[in-house]
């Protein structure tokens, strides 16, 4: 199985979220690149207060009642969900001031993902905006594990986000080139280095397409850059199992 930690392998790559057993314990790194990671990044970047991440439309709607003042941001088929103050675009939010705002947030792939945060020791959000920032984050960390969020509700791989992944896995190989890798891993390092850059991942991406005709080239174009963010979003869970992300 790709993505399954291998014996001595210091870093796994998932590219679609795995069962939370194969993650147990270990400092998860998950990535839904286009577009709710890199949306938690401008988020946390511009001092929200917390992201709560729901596995739900329902979910988020039921909780952001019971969260007075809160405001409830994310996508379904990429669009704007009835009801909700804001949609999952991060160049949304770029213009905004965002400061100590409490966020409920629920999207198709990326937050129904972070029910593993329950089963990892910690958990990170990545996207190519803030990568090297997380990369210096691990540090020290003996097992990572690196989930893509992937497509269709996490049911098959993306190209955006393991080749987020790979870029990743290459920023952790150039602070350590000894560094153990599974066969996940390695793959996604060279989906990472066949494209050469993350325009032409999007380019052969179905999700960047579709977001592309529904008018949404400008985040393709944010998304797309790299190292540019110092941000990086903490999951925690809460004693009722809810997951928050803060700076």
């Amino acid at each position: 199985m790709v993505g399954e930690m291998a014996a001595g392998a210091a870093v796994a790559v998932h590219l679609t979220p795995p069962a939370p057993h194969l993650v147990a314990g270990r400092t998860v790194v998950l990535i839904d690149t286009l577009r709710a990671t890199t949306t938690m990044t401008t988020l946390v970047r511009g001092g929200v207060a917390a992201i709560y991440a729901s596995p739900s439309i329902e979910a988020a709607r039921a909780l952001a009642e019971r969260l007075q003042g809160s405001r409830l941001c994310g996508e379904v088929e990429g669009e704007r969900p009835e009801g909700f103050d804001f949609g999952n675009s991060p160049t949304e939010f770029e213009a905004l001031d965002v400061s100590g705002w409490n966020m409920v947030q629920a999207t198709t792939n990326g937050t129904p993902a972070l029910r593993l945060a329950a089963a990892a020791r910690q958990t990170l959000a990545c996207c190519l905006r803030n990568r090297g920032a997380v990369a210096t984050r691990l540090a020290g960390e003996s097992a990572i594990a690196i989930v893509c969020g992937g497509e269709g509700g996490g049911m098959t791989a993306s190209v955006e986000d393991t080749y987020t992944a790979g870029a990743l896995v290459d920023r952790l190989c150039t602070h350590d080139p000894a560094l153990p890798l599974d066969a996940g891993a390695r793959l996604a390092r060279r989906v990472f280095h066949a494209y050469g850059d993350s325009k032409a991942a999007f380019q052969e991406s179905p999700h960047a397409a579709d977001l592309r005709a529904r008018g949404f080239a400008a985040d393709l174009a944010y998304a797309a850059k790299l190292d540019v963010e110092r941000a990086v979003p903490r999951a925690l869970v809460d004693a009722e199992g809810q997951v928050i992300i803060s700076g």
